[in-house]
């Protein structure tokens, strides 16, 4: 429970809250502030709570289950964008730009023929450009916390073979390749709701999810 409304409440209708309180009904403002001033010594008393719950087979430490339901996204799997795809449009962007800057220069000189708004067609792909920024370092910031926890089950992987060769054992299979970072081509983020992923679904095919 974590709520200190919810907890100065438990002090009133729990048996077990009230016992903890012995028996008395701290305001909810009273347990906020006490959490806060104490919350060092309460984080270590309870990891030792917990140690000890552990040794007495009253409780399992770690993960139990994990949840695996897909809720389909309210996304396009279109508007799903890939590294590599990003990196294109963003270079072609950028040529056009260039493009469009020295038109603009050539302007006073010689008339545009299909009157073409260069100032709005550069401003459009100036705001195209900085939602392919925004998309690839998304797409970066994911890649980077798959490398960390790649690295970490390396490194542990690591560790336990060299174990082994410490005691004269050969480790078995091969030598795992460590992670490489940074993006893949085909890392993807969608444009129209970051959160989701492309995802299999029951029945076949993929849905951002």
């Amino acid at each position: 429970m974590f709520s200190s409304r919810k907890i100065e409440r438990a002090t009133y209708d729990s048996i077990a809250f009230r016992y903890l309180a012995a028996n008395t009904q701290p305001d909810h403002d009273t347990i906020a502030t006490f959490r806060r001033r104490f919350l060092p010594q309460l984080e270590a008393f309870f990891v030792q709570v917990l140690l000890l719950a552990r040794e007495m087979k009253l409780i399992k430490l770690g993960q139990i289950a994990l949840e695996g339901t897909k809720v389909k996204a309210n996304a396009s799997k279109h508007k799903a964008l890939s590294y590599a795809h990003a990196k294109k449009s963003e270079a072609q962007l950028k040529a056009e730009v260039k493009a469009l800057t020295a038109r603009a220069e050539e302007a006073d000189h010689t008339p545009v023929v299909d009157g073409m708004d260069i100032p709005a067609e550069i401003a459009r792909r100036e705001t195209r450009l900085d939602a392919l920024a925004a998309a690839k370092a998304a797409i970066e910031a994911r890649a980077q916390e798959r490398f960390e926890q790649e690295h970490a089950e390396d490194q542990s992987k690591q560790e336990k073979r060299q174990a082994l060769r410490d005691v004269g054992k050969k480790p078995k299979g091969r030598e795992p390749k460590p992670p490489q970072p940074g993006p893949k081509d085909k890392d993807q983020v969608n444009l129209t709701d970051e959160e989701s992923r492309i995802m299999p679904v029951s029945g076949g095919g993929f849905e951002p999810c």
